[in-house]
């Protein structure tokens, strides 16, 4: 009987025992699945087209790419005409360095019609359907006259129709239930 209970026990503590990870763990009974980030690939061997390229100077700017100040210089003053004559041949109430600084900055490409394209897009925006927009905000139908709303006015106004103004018991939240 003594037998028994203490198979019994042990069998109880096993089993009781085996829901422990640490238990679980240092018994081997732990599944073990690969980690799908230590898992990689190594790329095929490619073998450069020219043989004659020389490697790369440590520190040394890149031969195919022009260093940031040349970029801005060229995206600033390249043009097909001399900025000095375009400048020559500006209208308008401005000084020569303005007139130099415009014709450097590239006016001559500037689309003329710039303006005309850009107040045809905003009547379009101002004119388009604001039944959605209404919508979405809670918007009323009326249209806004440019007066401010006075809001006691329109409280007294809601609250004077059918229904009799009652206060609305505050929520006690969850204590409210028991």
């Amino acid at each position: 009987m003594r037998n028994v209970k203490a198979v019994i026990t042990v069998a109880l503590c096993a089993t009781a025992l085996a829901g422990c990870s640490g238990l679980r763990e240092m018994a081997g009974l732990q599944k073990k699945s690969p980690d799908e980030f230590a898992v990689t690939t190594k790329a095929p061997l490619v073998i450069p087209p020219d043989f004659n390229l020389r490697p790369p100077m440590p520190g040394a700017p890149p031969t195919n790419q022009l260093d940031p100040s040349s970029n801005a210089e060229q995206a600033l003053f390249s043009g097909t005409s001399d900025p000095q004559t375009v400048a020559a041949g500006m209208r308008g109430n401005y000084t020569p360095a303005e007139k130099l600084l415009l014709a450097n900055a590239g006016i001559q490409k500037a689309d003329p019609g710039v303006r005309v394209k850009l107040t045809a897009d905003q009547r379009t925006v101002q004119n388009a359907n604001r039944s959605f927009t209404d919508r979405v905000l809670g918007a009323s139908a009326t249209p806004d006259n440019g007066k401010p709303v006075n809001g006691d006015a329109e409280v007294t106004k809601r609250n004077s129709g059918n229904r009799p103004v009652t206060k609305q018991k505050e929520s006690g939240g969850w204590f409210d239930w028991f």
